[in-house]
């Protein structure tokens, strides 16, 4: 799993990445089968990431995106799934695409969110869901920074890029869970 945010400022491009997520994804048990007859395959989604866990490839500018987003006072960024409709006509029997609500909170301020993803299960078996938003600074009442006395100044938008993974030993656990205590479905 992996989170990239992208953005510009006056001089060059930039981009910041982890892959310390720590993700909470209810899924219906039928997510191990066929898609197509799952109505609602996601029950639930939470995701948390450390915001010092960041890393820009450059000390300097991870101090000062951490500085920026306020990481003693604001350590995580959060998001929270609260609906979605599947995509007509995106569902096979191991992928659908989906238009999804929830809210994201970055630097202490919760803001709305709506995202179109996609999920499904890879050819080994892990599931997996991607998604990117362009998001603007100031929505979170970030002010976009600028260094040098003004000379470097940093993009108001930004782009967020996931790709959320859990391996096939994960579904594998919740369908025996399911399957093996004798239940017929539920969670």
């Amino acid at each position: 799993s992996e989170v990239t945010v992208q953005g510009t400022s006056s001089m060059h491009d930039w981009h910041c990445k982890t892959d310390k997520i720590n993700a909470y994804v209810d899924v219906d048990p039928g997510y191990t089968k066929d898609l197509t007859k799952v109505a609602r395959p996601i029950a639930a989604v939470s995701v948390n990431i450390v915001v010092k866990t960041l890393t820009c490839g450059n000390s300097q500018m991870d101090r000062n995106m951490y500085s920026t987003l306020k990481a003693d006072e604001n350590q995580m960024i959060k998001y929270t799934l609260s609906a979605y409709d599947i995509l007509n006509g995106s569902a096979s029997p191991t992928s659908f695409a989906a238009s999804t609500n929830g809210s994201l909170t970055i630097a202490g301020q919760t803001k709305p969110i709506e995202m179109k993803i996609s999920a499904g299960r890879e050819a080994d078996g892990k599931a997996v869901a991607r998604g990117e938003k362009s998001l603007l600074l100031a929505d979170f009442g970030i002010k976009p920074p600028s260094f040098m006395f003004g000379s470097l100044k940093v993009g108001n938008e930004i782009k967020v890029k996931f790709t959320l993974k859990a391996g096939p030993e994960l579904l594998a656990q919740l369908d025996a869970a399911i399957h093996g205590a004798g239940q017929g479905g539920g969670q």
